[in-house]
Formats: C-alpha cells, sequence, structure tokens
C-alpha cells in the first residue's frame, strides 16, 4: 500500500483498535459463552411437574411474540439466565419419564420454535446496544438453538438459521467486535457447511482482523517485525482461503471477488490482484464496488508507476461516488508526486466543496465493517419471515 493508503488505514481503524483493546480487556465472563444445544449434563433440580409449568409458562410467553412483540420481550426480558437456560435444556436433553397425568408442555413446531428465536433475537439486539456482549452472546446462543431443533438440527445453506446467523456476525463486525464475530462465525461454519454468506462473512472477519494487527510489546521493547507479521500472515491466508471457498459455491459474489483482491493486495501481490479488480470494472457493478475496486486498481497502477492510468482510475472513482474522500486524497496525493501542486490543491478545493450533509458516506470507511450495515433490516426481514 503507498503511504497514503497505510496513513488512511491507520486513522480509518484507530477506533476498532481502541474497541478491540476494550475487549480484550474485558471481564472473563464473556467468555462463557452459551453453544446451542449443548448445556452439559441435564438439570436435576426441578421434578418432573415443576419442568412442565416451567415450560408451560415459557411457551405462553414465547407464542405471545406473534401478536404482542414488546409486550412479549419485556415479560421474557424479565427472566434470569437461569430460566431461560432450563428451559432449553429440558428440551434439548433426553425427556424422562412422566406420570401418566402429567402433559407435556414442549414445543415442537418449527414455526413455534422459529418465533421463540426471534423473541430472543429481539432480547439479544437490546443487549448490544447497551453494549453488554455477554448477554448479547447469551439470547444469541437461545435464539440459535431454536433455529436448529426448528430445523431438525440439520440446517442447510441459505436457511433462516444461517441467514440469521451472518447478521448476528457481521453485527459484531459493526459494532468493533472483530475477536466475538470471528468466534461466532466459526460457531455457525462447523455447524452449516458449505454456505457462501457464512464464507464470505468469515473471510470479510479475518480480512478486517488482518488490518488491526500490531506489533506486541513486552515491557518497553516491541516484537521483532518478523514475528510481529506472523498473526497478521495467519489472518490474510485464512481470509482467501475463506473467500475462495465461497467464490467456488458462488462466482456471482462479487463483494468475495473484490475482498478477495484486496487480501492479494495486503500480501503485496499486485499480480494476482489485479485480474480480480479488472474483472469487476468489466461487468456492472454497484457504484460502490465501482468506487472500491477503482480505487485498489489506480493503487496496484501507481505502485507500477502507471501514474497517467491510476489518475484517470482514481478520477473515475470521484465521478462514481461524488461525496467521497478517500479517492480526492488519492488523486490529489498523486498530482502532488508528479510535481503538480495546483492541480493538487483544485482536487482538495473540489473535495471540499462536496455536500457536507453526505460527506461522510465514503464507502472505504465502511468498507472493513461489511458493505451493507443496513442490518436492522435484515432482522426485520427474518421476523416477517417467522410471522408469515
Amino acid at each position: 500500500m503507498t503511504a497514503l493508503c497505510r496513513r488512511l488505514v491507520e486513522n480509518r481503524y484507530r477506533v476498532s483498535v481502541f474497541a478491540v483493546i476494550i475487549t480484550l480487556a474485558a471481564s472473563a465472563a464473556e467468555a462463557q459463552v452459551l453453544v446451542a444445544g449443548s448445556r452439559g449434563t441435564p438439570e436435576s433440580d426441578l421434578n418432573p411437574e415443576q419442568e412442565q409449568r416451567l415450560l408451560a409458562e415459557y411457551w405462553t410467553i414465547a407464542k405471545r411474540y406473534g401478536a404482542e412483540p414488546a409486550r412479549a420481550t419485556k415479560e421474557l426480558g424479565a427472566w434470569t439466565r437461569d430460566r431461560i437456560g432450563k428451559v432449553q435444556s429440558i428440551q434439548f436433553q433426553p425427556e424422562n419419564a412422566r406420570p401418566d397425568y402429567l402433559e407435556g408442555k414442549a414445543e415442537w413446531k418449527p414455526e413455534t420454535l422459529r418465533v421463540a428465536a426471534m423473541l430472543h433475537s429481539d432480547l439479544a439486539l437490546e443487549q448490544i446496544r447497551q453494549r453488554n456482549f455477554d448477554d448479547f452472546e447469551f439470547q444469541v446462543g437461545i435464539a440459535d438453538g431454536w433455529l436448529a431443533l426448528a430445523d431438525n438440527r440439520a440446517s442447510t445453506p441459505g436457511s433462516l438459521r444461517a441467514r440469521w446467523n451472518v447478521s448476528v456476525a457481521r453485527l459484531l463486525l459493526a459494532s468493533g467486535q472483530p475477536g466475538l464475530a470471528e468466534r461466532h462465525i466459526e460457531r455457525v461454519a462447523a455447524r452449516i457447511a458449505g454456505d457462501a454468506s457464512i464464507l464470505l462473512a468469515h473471510g470479510t472477519i479475518r480480512e478486517t482482523q488482518a488490518f488491526l494487527m500490531m506489533a506486541d510489546a513486552s515491557g518497553s521493547r516491541i516484537d521483532e517485525p518478523a514475528f510481529a507479521t506472523k498473526p497478521r500472515d495467519a489472518a490474510l491466508t485464512s481470509a482467501a482461503a475463506h473467500l475462495e471457498k465461497a467464490l467456488a459455491i458462488d462466482p456471482a459474489l462479487v463483494e468475495a471477488t473484490l475482498r478477495l483482491a484486496h487480501v492479494q493486495i495486503l500480501r503485496r501481490d499486485d499480480v494476482k490482484a489485479e485480474p480480480l479488480l479488472k474483472g469487476i470494472l468489466a461487468g456492472t457493478p454497484t457504484p460502490v464496488i465501482k468506487y472500491l475496486a477503482a480505487l485498489m486498481i489506480g493503487g496496484v497502477q501507481e505502485r507500477r508507476k502507471e501514474f497517467e492510468a491510476a489518475a484517470k482510475t482514481y478520477f473515475n472513482a470521484v465521478q462514481t461516488i461524488p461525496n467521497n474522500q478517500t479517492g480526492y486524497v488519492a488523486l490529489a496525493q498523486l498530482m502532488h508526486k508528479l510535481n503538480q501542486p495546483s492541480d493538487a490543491a483544485t482536487v482538495i478545493e473540489r473535495m471540499l466543496l462536496r455536500d457536507a450533509a453526505d460527506s461522510v458516506s465514503d464507502p472505504w470507511w465502511k468498507y472493513p465493517l461489511g458493505l451493507d450495515l443496513a442490518i436492522d433490516g435484515k432482522f426485520e426481514e427474518y421476523r416477517a419471515e417467522i410471522r408469515k
């Protein structure tokens, strides 16, 4: 990357780096994650009658969610994690013998289980708004458990469970929690193999983590570069592998192609990156994809000292997303490098005349967090789906 790009990356991800530092300093309790459908030994502190009463109370609230979501979330939000965990534990464990007079209250209809999942999904979203990632992971784990049970523990690529989990991982990434996002997507990938969207999300997370890799310091001494780059290289290798697998399943995933090209650039392999980027620009990409691909290929051309071609490419990027900043800065820097300070100043002046109300819309700024940050809309789609 050019010095400009490195500075842009450093500035752009400073907030995310701070978030990662905060994450690493979080309490050990956050590491205790509920694994859907695996609660350990069966609960032994409730007798059969108590178990069925607990199930009946829980499912009464869960079923209410379809018609009265606000009331249901408020009621279940008052439950302790222990009570909620017991409900799912009872249904996941082999059913004990019951007296003949005792009716079972467990629910097994897929539509009912998915309603319960969306109820816990809403509870999880409220926790992440409060930055309570421990309770967020708990509620997400419960929701995923119900989605797994609704699929008879055999979820397939493209299922509601797969799509919902991708949105959860992207939400964590967009919230500045790449470590939690990776942990979540790894669990999902282990349960739903061959899903291109899961692989794309996994590759995105690993790519972003590579951005955030810094040399570890011991006392006043910083690790040698050869040692410090190992985790970054490992993250890039992992990102490339996930993105390549995603494209093998669905070659039409343009975002995966773009990210794979960018990973190759970060690995200083412009030769592999360039044809991927040219292929994107030869098609009919969205303005956002076209803008990002132009920035990347412009950098490739600039590093090859093809300055005229790079200037044209940066100019095309600026025209594609007029209210950007990165394209203007890249073009101005190139003009300065070519000893054209007047032209460089003109570019910066035009950048400063952008619409101030839309001056934060540069796609490059949100690139490491995922290109689709309208995640609330995704969860609303899932709610609508289970209400059909």
